[in-house]
């Protein structure tokens, strides 16, 4: 028996938005239920070449069916108020960007980095003033978007926000279906430009009170921890990846399907990346959480030390592992963050020798150039400027 869950009407009177919700792949399917649980009139888009595949059962069915629980089946309320249960989708459902964005106050983009630009392109042309666009995650998604539009010829007042990470853990289930196995306590926001930063998250944690206020920009882009994790656990794993073997559970002393299949030495090559990344943002008087405190802080994971830490996270046992080299693992983490990364640190002096080294790797075995497909300065707004001109850009 499907449940629908019933709406707060108190909440739509107060705090209705009107939400473009742009991709309908795991993270979509539960943001645009989420926000519709939560009382908001949501538009849900996808592009004409993917519409058919990810929005054909939710047209069928008027909505998305939800099940958000942990796997001892205790229920974990989402985000922004929504639940498990059905959310029958009250804007438009389809491939028409003029139509799903027209009007809206809230843009969310919610794709993987290397989708970003096509989207952002689709959209720019009907964008509106007062609107406020949040990309999920940053991937330096908002300093991308901002030199697209300016390419383009977009001169409208608007606010590019974006986050540190999707709140939730989830995968499709088909048919309309998705499920949510995990939430984040808490995770970070910021504006570009900086001036819009307050008014902004003002806004945005109406919907989302879990939002933390970050320094600027460039500070949720290097709190993500993907690129810590995703394509170290690919590559060095890449034998069982190749041969599709089962990730091995070392407590459990068998074969599983589970992310992040870390040995020691793998950790200690994981923490080397990272420790490159924390010195990038000391460079711009950032305070990065180290990836082992981010993990205490969005899971309550707890360990002596970092391989405990990752072993002891409650997320990492219930998310699957990838099975291919075209995974976004690599086909995101590695030109959206790893190269840029890279060349950020090497523009400042910043050494990055372990975070080049790795997505030189990645190039090798998948037989790609991500140095040519990925994030350059120029593409971020960022080429030639210091330290102190960057943090001039931000704001």
């Amino acid at each position: 028996m499907t449940i629908v869950v019933n709406i707060d009407i108190r909440r739509i009177i107060t705090m209705s938005k009107k939400i473009a919700v742009l991709g309908a792949g795991n993270g979509g399917y539960v943001m645009a239920a989420d926000l519709t649980m939560g009382g908001h009139k949501v538009n849900f888009y996808e592009l004409p070449e993917y519409a058919e595949k990810n929005l054909g059962p939710i047209i069928k069915r008027g909505g998305i069916e939800v099940i958000s629980q942990d796997t001892s089946g205790n229920e974990i309320e989402l985000s922004a108020g929504g639940r498990s249960g059905f959310a029958k989708i009250s804007g438009t459902i389809g491939s028409d960007i003029q139509e799903a964005v027209s009007g809206v106050d809230m843009i969310m983009l919610v794709v993987p980095g290397f989708m970003r630009e096509k989207i952002i392109r689709a959209f720019a042309p009907y964008l509106e003033d007062r609107q406020i666009i949040t990309i999920w995650p940053g991937y330096f998604g908002a300093l991308q978007c901002a030199k697209l539009l300016k390419n383009l010829g977009i001169e409208k007042d608007i606010a590019i926000a974006e986050t540190e990470s999707l709140f939730y853990n989830c995968s499709k289930l088909g048919d309309g279906k998705v499920r949510n196995k995990g939430e984040k306590n808490r995770i970070l926001l910021s504006v570009f430009p900086g001036k819009k930063k307050k008014n902004t998250i003002d806004e945005l944690k109406k919907i989302f009170p879990m939002f933390v206020p970050a320094k600027n920009v460039l500070e949720t882009t290097l709190a993500n921890i993907n690129p810590m994790l995703h394509p170290e656990s690919v590559l060095l794993n890449l034998y069982r990846v190749e041969r599709k073997f089962y990730p091995f559970d070392e407590k459990m002393n068998k074969p599983v399907l589970k992310a992040y299949d870390l040995t020691l030495g793998m950790t200690r090559l994981v923490k080397s990346i990272d420790m490159e990344r924390l010195a990038l943002g000391n460079e711009f008087e950032l305070r990065i959480n180290s990836l082992k405190k981010t993990l205490e802080v969005w899971y309550d994971a707890k360990g002596k030390d970092l391989y405990e830490t990752i072993l002891n996270c409650y997320a990492f046992q219930v998310q699957g592992a990838p099975t291919s080299l075209e995974d976004r693992y690599i086909t995101e983490d590695i030109p959206y963050s790893l190269v840029p990364y890279t060349l950020l640190g090497e523009q400042i002096g910043v050494p990055v020798s372990t975070i080049r080294a790795m997505a030189t790797i990645g190039c090798a075995i998948t037989g790609r150039d991500f140095w040519k497909e990925g994030l350059d300065m120029e593409s971020i707004g960022l080429k030639g400027k210091s330290v102190s001109e960057i943090i001039d850009y931000l704001e």
